[in-house]
């Protein structure tokens, strides 16, 4: 049998499970929706779902979103992929899917970078999404108004609230007060946080600059930010106006682990002991940590409890908390040599 000879002509619908199952139409249509089910005996709903099992079937969604307007699908728009660049979010992000699955949504990500606007929401509203979710940015009240007249429901989230649209905001302000807490407590009074110079990173060094300036503060240390680009000159012309007392720190915080990283490699080749000379803590805690000489001591961050699906739900669902839209992560250091 030959590859064209093995496939169905057509996939199962929904009165083929009825005619296998010996039921109705809708008597299927309510069992694989969930719907009047204290009304249908055990015994017909198992004979059910073994039928759609047998067949293969699969509900359309454009099924459904014929009687409601929408599909279930929730719509993820990765923007110029600075979400993806910012570690922790990412991770939460890669959850997120499984997390809608499981409460009953599909899940989409969209990464065209170009999609801003009004333009936007009309591509997205094409689509018929339950909810679209995007940096808060994104959004504006052009774009709100054009997608809820479509009945999509926008979600944003950053580390600042929108005026248009329920905002996830999300804080990883811990991971700075966790290296600035370490530092301090060796004994480092005169601090620097190293900040990205890539623009879509930020807004999480902003806040995780923010979290180590709240410690300094309180604990009677200075600190203050250095940019940092991801190139070897940049972290080589630091070092060495450090090397020649140009306002050398006596405890740095990188904005992450490769940032901490490549400037550890050019204090070394600058003359510079770490940490005799300056201690140094990277973010995130990356395996690369352990591979460094001396290994990089690091702030690792854990994943968030309920994770991101929890806030995006109650706004699909009409049930939104603004007292319960900021997720912050669980910070901890992991010390090493550094």
């Amino acid at each position: 049998m030959n590859v064209a000879e093995s496939r169905p002509e057509r996939p199962a619908t929904i009165a083929d499970v009825a005619k296998l199952a010996g039921v109705s139409t809708a008597t299927v249509s309510y069992v694989l929706n969930g719907r009047h089910l204290g009304r249908i005996p055990d015994e017909t709903r198992t004979k059910v779902r073994s039928a759609a099992r047998k067949l293969g079937y699969v509900a359309q969604s454009s099924a459904r979103s014929l009687s409601r307007g929408r599909t279930d699908l929730v719509l993820v728009h990765l923007g110029d992929g600075g979400m993806l660049r910012d570690r922790p979010v990412a991770i939460e992000l890669a959850r997120l899917g499984a997390d809608l699955r499981r409460a009953g949504y599909g899940c989409m990500l969209d990464g065209d970078p170009s999609l801003r606007g009004v333009p936007a929401a009309r591509a997205w509203a094409a689509l018929r999404p339950a909810a679209v979710v995007a940096d808060a940015a994104c959004f504006t009240g052009a774009s709100v108004e054009l997608l809820h007249g479509s009945g999509v429901v926008a979600v944003g989230m950053g580390r600042a609230a929108s005026p248009f649209v329920p905002t996830v905001l999300l804080d990883d302000s811990s991971l700075g007060r966790a290296a600035a807490e370490h530092l301090v407590e060796r004994g480092c009074g005169d601090l620097v946080a190293l900040m990205p110079r890539v623009p879509g990173l930020r807004p999480p060094a902003e806040a995780r600059f923010r979290g180590a300036q709240e410690v300094a503060a309180a604990r009677g240390a200075r600190i203050r930010p250095v940019t940092m680009g991801l190139y070897p000159a940049d972290a080589a012309g630091i070092a060495r106006a450090w090397a020649g007392g140009d306002g050398r720190p006596d405890g740095v915080f990188g904005f992450d682990d490769r940032h901490a990283g490549m400037l550890l490699g050019a204090l070394t080749d600058a003359g510079l002991r770490v940490p005799g000379d300056l201690a140094l803590v990277g973010a995130e805690d990356e395996p690369l940590c352990e591979l460094l000489r001396p290994r990089l001591t690091s702030v690792g961050v854990a994943r968030l409890p309920a994770g991101i699906a929890g806030p995006v739900l109650a706004a699909v669902e009409h049930r939104w908390d603004p007292n319960h839209a900021t997720l912050s992560w669980p910070a901890h250091l992991r010390r090493r040599d550094t």
